[in-house]
């Protein structure tokens, strides 16, 4: 196998907000890596030789393609809504963007790179990386934007729907302006609710197609909430380049296809 992943669940302190930590091992034959859009935020590792880099993705409206030339890569997958302790700023500063952690943390940026190139095996790696993150949970100046509950509440109201809501009507339920809703969205996610949802419904067209060698576009169109298939097409194009058929031919396409049952609570 070229690409394969470990998946290890987060500690109970953590779990509100992290999803999962992964190991990945890429081989020498391994496709470049690409993540579709997906809603959600990743803390990545590399190490190669005695060099660690430490990157923030933000939530991503288009696909990130990355050619890897390291074998082993950890990654912090955060739930949907669930990065923002995290970083301190608004997490719209992080979407559609790499950020190198000394740019977000400074010095504990530096000492969290330093500490990880330190550690001599990947289940040290992992330790250093947990224990920086619960130590940023318990700073005094932790990122925590007004309407945060506001946004957890709204994306579980997103991802557990049947039938997405409109913003309009998810305002309403939460007792909020849209534009409040809008604001804070963005601050906790790094995307609008509309942008937000069209990413869930997109991921579940995705996780449709991959059930069957031969997908129905207009039966995932129809099962999804698409108005049609010409509109599940446009979406697709909009938010990765390639219309749907192009883009599930090859199978290996999303090395970490996302599960966005599980935002943080």
């Amino acid at each position: 196998m070229t690409v394969s992943a470990i998946h290890l669940a987060p500690t109970r302190e953590l779990a509100r907000f992290v999803k999962s930590f992964r190991v990945v091992t890429r081989g020498p034959d391994a496709d470049p890596y690409v993540q579709l859009p997906d809603g959600e935020v990743d803390l990545v590792v590399r190490i190669s030789s005695s060099l660690g880099e430490v990157h923030a993705i933000g939530t991503r409206l288009r696909p990130l393609r990355k050619t890897v030339d390291v074998q082993r890569t950890l990654a912090v997958r955060f739930k949907p809504g669930g990065a923002y302790p995290f970083f301190g700023v608004p997490m719209s500063e992080l979407t559609n963007r790499i950020v190198s952690i000394d740019t977000l943390w400074g010095a504990d940026g530096a000492r969290l790179r330093e500490a990880l190139s330190e550690a001599p095996s990947v289940a040290a790696r992992l330790q250093v990386l947990e224990e920086a993150l619960t130590e940023r949970l318990h700073r005094g100046d932790l990122f925590e934007p007004a309407g945060a509950y506001v946004v957890r509440r709204a994306v579980r109201l997103i991802t557990d729907s049947t039938e997405l809501p409109r913003v309009e009507g998810l305002a309403r339920e939460l007792g909020i302006s849209t534009r409040h809703l809008r604001r804070a969205f963005e601050d906790v996610v790094g995307v609008g609710p509309k942008e937000f949802a069209r990413i869930i419904r997109f991921q579940r067209a995705v996780r449709a197609s991959e059930r069957t060698a031969a997908p129905d576009w207009g039966a995932i169109a129809a099962a999804v909430g698409y108005y049609d298939q010409s509109h599940l097409i446009t979406e697709f194009k909009a938010l990765t380049g390639a219309t749907p058929r192009a883009l599930v031919r090859p199978r290996t396409l999303s090395a970490s296809p996302a599960d966005t049952s599980s935002p943080a609570r």
